[in-house]
């Protein structure tokens, strides 16, 4: 009992260590300079007024870009939490290191817009933590008072951070209520839930930017003439054709749970086998014709759908069912907005990402566990190999990034015309990283680190230097 109580305990610290290091290791990049400067006191000051409701969010961020012990405590609890919680959602049943490896391995674009960047962080991987809370109470079947009372105030304070989740999280709340009303279960869980959202989100969205004409957040003015081309875009891009692991996991998960369904799942594996395909020529949305991304919507609906039929028909437990076709639901509710409104971008794929995740680990079936169980080494290995890949990378980023900068001021103050600004080797890990020339970002970051307000910048990805912009210093105009 001992022994296994201290390997439980040596594996949480092992990963808080991890996300510890990313952290020490992480380089602020777009908004993290402007809230990381006088820029971010400022909207505190004006109480984020005309900006935004994502109250708790904005103070994080204010607050991780300027201490680095208090980034590195609260991205490692955060994220050491996310897969605490996935672990517990699943009734502890899988071993940890498999529960980090398949987050780790999410899509780069995904990891890139919340754990490779700050202000992402800030908003998406803490509205998560709170919905998975919330998620893993309402699985109880007796959960106690203060269980019901943490919930409200989570669901309360869950809703300052991400609008779609804001959102999200009611259409959640009901449809959980209902669920509990039809199986006849206990409701004050849902009922915390809904009453802590509905406040939560009330404050929120009365911010003055949701309903200032012009802001990029107002809310309204919906456009349903963009809604297919939405669909068959950038929405079926993030939410499906993007996840390569998981297609390739659920289609193998499928194949072996499927007996019987030689048909449906026949269809699963060619389609998945075109999208894998797809995914390995680095084919896009902006590269196919109209009628082709209509096709592949077709293909897709015709998996998820093969899917959702595999998974009724298979003799995986009724319960884990129930939770599959909820969380699942959940999963795409989450993205429902985006059909409509902007922007859209892989960090809002973050929840609905570890969604799938979770239904994912539920359809294994007893020969699945079991060869998990027995393969537990091999996945320890997996998981340490990508742990140490990204620590790796990271690390590469943050030497490069301090010498990038010297470079810069060395060839400023040698009378050059153009100083060169050379592309962190792996720029993918973080979000606007070595922004392009006389926009905002470009202006936030000369003035984050202080460089000369005349210099002219060019950029180099090493073995290439673009040419001159036929352009002076960044106009004044970029300040705000």
């Amino acid at each position: 009992m001992i022994t296994t109580t201290f390997k439980k305990s040596y594996i949480w610290l092992s990963i808080c260590a991890f996300y510890a290091l990313i952290a020490s290791l992480l380089l602020l990049s777009g908004d993290d300079w402007a809230w990381g400067s006088a820029e971010g006191w400022a909207r505190l000051e004006n109480g984020f007024d005309y900006y935004n409701g994502r109250y708790l969010g904005n103070v994080i961020e204010i607050f991780i870009t300027r201490s680095l012990l208090f980034r590195i405590a609260i991205y490692a609890l955060i994220n050491t939490g996310i897969v605490y919680m996935t672990w517990l959602l699943l009734n502890r049943k899988y071993s940890v290191p498999l529960i980090l490896a398949l987050v780790v391995s999410m899509p780069i674009a995904i990891y890139a817009e919340t754990y490779g960047w700050l202000a992402g962080f800030a908003n998406y991987n803490t509205s998560l933590l709170a919905i998975l809370y919330i998620l893993y109470v309402a699985k109880k079947k007796q959960p106690k008072i203060i269980e019901l009372f943490l919930v409200l105030i989570v669901a309360f304070l869950g809703q300052f951070f991400v609008e779609n989740v804001s959102v999200a999280s009611i259409v959640m709340a009901v449809i959980g209520l209902l669920l509990a009303m039809f199986y006849k279960e206990k409701k004050a869980v849902f009922i915390m839930w809904l009453i802590g959202a509905a406040v939560g989100a009330y404050i929120m969205f009365s911010n003055t930017a949701y309903h200032t004409e012009g802001n990029m957040r107002e809310v309204g003015g919906l456009d349903f003439t963009v809604l297919f081309t939405t669909m068959i875009t950038s929405w079926s891009e993030f939410y499906f054709k993007d996840n390569l692991i998981l297609i390739v996991l659920f289609t193998i998960v499928l194949a072996i749970i499927g007996k019987g369904q030689k048909y449906l799942v026949g269809s699963v594996v060619v389609i998945a086998m075109y999208f894998i395909i797809r995914n390995l020529v680095g084919l896009s949305s902006t590269s196919l014709p109209y009628y082709l991304l209509v096709v592949e919507f077709i293909l897709m609906c015709i998996y998820l759908i093969a899917l959702l039929i595999i998974v009724g028909k298979s003799k995986v437990k009724n319960e884990n069912k129930r939770y599959f076709y909820t969380y699942f639901l959940y999963a795409i509710i989450l993205l429902g907005p985006f059909l409509l409104i902007t922007p859209f971008g892989p960090r809002n794929m973050l929840l609905t990402y570890i969604l799938l995740v979770i239904c994912l680990l539920l359809i294994c079936d007893e020969k699945i566990e079991g060869w998990l169980a027995k393969g537990k080494n091999p996945i320890v290995l997996v998981a340490i190999g990508l742990c140490a890949t990204f620590l790796i990378m990271h690390g590469a980023n943050k030497l490069e990034d301090q010498n990038r900068y010297d470079q810069l001021i060395e060839e400023y103050e040698a009378g050059a015309k153009y100083s060169t600004l050379t592309r962190l080797p792996f720029e993918k890990l973080g979000h606007d990283l070595t922004p392009r020339f006389d926009n905002l970002q470009r202006q936030r970051q000369i003035e984050y680190y202080n460089l000369p307000s005349d210099i002219r910048i060019r950029l180099s990805n090493y073995v290439h230097i673009e040419p001159e912009p036929p352009y002076g210093p960044i106009e004044p105009k970029y300040l705000r």
